[in-house]
């Protein structure tokens, strides 16, 4: 019978053949216990481990997100049926947008368009975080417009604009800026010491480059507006700790409330706050940005969890990052009913 390193091994270390300093890192929750792997070969692993990496974690940002919601509605601070207009004086009172729908991508905002990529071409150059295709002064105009001149029932879809929006809104409702909010409410909660957004110099050196699908090398990532969508960096060892918390969540927590699903989108899946659930029970989130792709979930019933960080981004074509999590989450569920 394999190890858990062999079997480990056997699905995920092809993953960095042939990608030029590529660092593969991998975080398993199984039977209460964390382990962690690692694969590839990096000029960072000479000065920094591996559980120390820094790694930008993309859209997994959302659920960190939609947990500090959680969190503010167990204190009182916000309701899911609150209006947006109730936090932002730039939008018309009532709107009928509400918190619940910005957190599980039903709001009616965009979500990134190939046409909107087109029309910026022509569009004044103003300041647009990556990703998010519109300045916070041109979302508000269309928030203010006859679209939601009245309630509707929006199809979900996926929206970086609407995150970012939740993100700002809870910021605003505090008079604090997202990362003070991340700080507070999952950083000092769980003891963290590795993840933030802006760049911090003595974390800088711990802070992994990452790549295009070609290899190329990118610049960190910089958001200002939009961060809840996907502004955070962190290491395999904080995101363990996230985890776990969820994990460990029962119904008393307020990250429990995260995990219910609330929508149907597909045969297969729904929506919670935030996180995505499949008919097998796995409770999961991806993310990527232009150098880096990550995948967070786990199994509430079989209790356990995977982290997966790349400082590559993966063409569609390419294993990624969700293929390796998937195929480690179905070997641990099969160890764990062979036991």
């Amino acid at each position: 019978m394999k190890t858990l390193k062999q079997e480990v091994q056997r699905i995920a270390s092809s993953y960095t053949e042939k990608k030029k300093q590529a660092l593969l890192v991998i975080g398993l929750i199984y039977q209460g216990e964390r382990h962690v792997f690692h694969f590839g070969d990096h000029p960072i692993q000479k000065r920094v481990q591996p559980e120390e990496v820094i790694f930008e974690i993309g859209s997994i940002s959302k659920v960190f997100t939609t947990s500090i919601l959680a969190s503010m509605i167990q204190r009182g601070q916000m309701k899911l049926d609150d209006s947006i207009s109730l936090y932002c004086p730039q939008i018309r009172k009532n709107h009928p947008i509400q918190i619940e729908q910005l957190a599980i991508h039903t709001s009616g905002l965009p979500a990134n368009r190939l046409l909107r990529d087109v029309q910026l071409w022509f569009l004044p150059k103003v300041r647009r975080d990556i990703y998010c295709q519109y300045s916070l002064d041109e979302l508000m105009k269309l928030l203010n417009s006859k679209k939601w001149n009245q309630p509707k029932e929006y199809p979900s879809r996926y929206s970086n604009v609407g995150m970012g929006l939740l993100g700002l809104i809870m910021g605003w409702s505090l008079n604090k800026t997202y990362e003070q909010l991340l700080t507070e409410y999952i950083v000092e909660e769980l003891n963290l010491s590795h993840t933030f957004i802006k760049i911090k110099e003595h974390l800088k050196e711990k802070m992994i480059l990452g790549h295009k699908e070609n290899g190329k090398e990118v610049p960190p990532l910089h958001m200002l507006d939009y961060q809840g969508a996907g502004a955070i960096r962190s290491t395999i060892t904080d995101l363990l700790s996230f985890l776990s918390a969820h994990m460990s969540a029962d119904a008393g927590s307020p990250w429990y409330m995260t995990h219910e699903s609330r929508l149907k989108i597909g045969r297969n899946m729904s929506m919670g706050l935030g996180w995505v659930i499949d008919d097998t029970g796995l409770i999961c989130h991806n993310g990527a940005t232009s150098g880096f792709s990550s995948f967070m979930g786990f199994r509430p019933h079989s209790k356990t969890g995977v982290v997966v960080l790349s400082n590559y981004r993966n063409r569609i074509t390419q294993d990624s990052p969700d293929r390796i999590a998937y195929d480690l989450m179905n070997m641990l569920d099969h160890e764990s009913k062979m036991k």
